[in-house]
């Protein structure tokens, strides 16, 4: 990230300074008054841009355009010429009524419209014809959905014959990656009779620090707390002894690419990790989408999605699952510890497709 400091009389010529240094995407960090001799003050103006590469065809002067921003100008180009090569199909579902209640209650629960049209294109192919009845169709989607959505056990065996397994917990904060972290661990301790570690490398908050060691404590598990990739090796060989080991991870925004790249540093360390991607089923599908492609450089093993009490349209878990090849291993339904955590199941994310109130518990 490129940071630079103006100064200027006005606000409206040091943001004039902002725009011809880092150009309009800028982003103001903070403003504030500065001396500038007696009796005179001028505004000072922090700002930021983000460090992009971009193509050596790009012509001087020309304005930048993000990597997000030609992705998206690329997905949209595609759905059109989908529609226009599916022509008769839209005019199914356009003229069809029980056909098009169902897109349209189905795009109402947050599905994404072009993976929508496409896998109710197909179930509607897959019906050889017969009479378009709504409950077909929905029973067809279904079955369309469920080759493109898998599920993962990741617990199904752990021992301890090359050492623990050891699992990471990575996502943006206030996921509720610790809370999830002490969930599974009491599942394996007290159901599955498996000896358990804890590491914290969330150092910026202490309060998940100390959350986190109240959690080991009740459940009479070791604890250690690492600031580096030598501390964490150095935790993990002190861990030997256990059959699972769990790591909590830093809360950053992880739109922010450096702050994976940083992050995947602390695990080069030769050790087999098991990661676990967290995520909240309340957040934009955009940001859960890019949030997701920035974590592609570290070998995500299961995804897990938390905060489903906390939103009725589900569309979003959904939509990543079919776009990214990604099991989904759990899902969090509130605060409690251990309660408030299912394993994931094809019948439980198809629940998400019924009516509120109608869904399967």
């Amino acid at each position: 990230m490129q940071v630079k400091t103006f100064n200027a009389p006005t606000m409206e010529k040091a943001l004039a300074q902002v725009k011809k240094e880092l150009g309009p995407e800028a982003i103001i960090l903070s403003t504030r008054k500065v001396s500038a001799g007696p009796g005179e003050s001028w505004i000072e103006v922090s700002a930021a841009r983000e460090q992009q590469s971009f193509s050596t065809e790009t012509k001087p002067g020309a304005d930048y355009v993000s990597t997000e921003m030609i992705n998206d100008l690329h997905e949209i180009k595609s759905f059109l010429s989908l529609l226009i090569s599916s022509k008769d199909q839209l005019t199914q579902l356009r003229a069809n009524q029980p056909l098009a209640e169902l897109y349209h209650s189905l795009l109402v629960r947050g599905l994404d419209e072009k993976q929508l049209f496409i896998l109710l294109s197909k179930a509607v192919s897959d019906l050889n014809g017969e009479p378009v009845d709504r409950s077909l169709i929905f029973n067809s989607f279904c079955k369309r959905l469920v080759t493109k959505i898998s599920c993962a056990r990741p617990f199904r065996v752990v021992s301890n014959s090359s050492g623990p397994a050891v699992y990471t917990f990575l996502g943006p904060t206030g996921v509720g990656k610790t809370t999830t972290l002490a969930k599974l661990a009491a599942y394996l301790k007290i159901k599955r009779r498996i000896e358990v570690g804890i590491i914290s490398l969330d150092t910026y908050r202490i309060g998940a620090v100390e959350q986190l060691k109240t959690y080991a404590q009740i459940l009479e598990v070791p604890f250690s707390v690492a600031q580096s990739k030598s501390e964490l090796r150095s935790a993990l060989d002190d861990f030997s002894h256990c059959d699972a080991v769990m790591v909590d991870t830093t809360g950053r925004n992880y739109l922010n690419r450096d702050h994976v790249h940083h992050l995947r540093s602390l695990f080069e360390n030769g050790r087999r990790l098991s990661h676990f991607l967290v995520l909240s089923a309340t957040a934009k599908d955009e940001d859960l989408q890019q949030t997701i492609v920035h974590f592609r450089e570290i070998d995500i093993n299961s995804l897990i999605f938390t905060k489903l009490d906390e939103t009725v349209h589900h569309g979003c878990i959904l939509n990543q699952l079919v776009r990214f090849n990604y099991p989904v291993s759990y899902l969090g339904t509130g605060q409690r510890v251990p309660e408030d955590i299912e394993p994931a199941t094809q019948k439980r994310l198809l629940s998400f497709l019924l009516p509120t109130g109608n869904q399967a518990a």
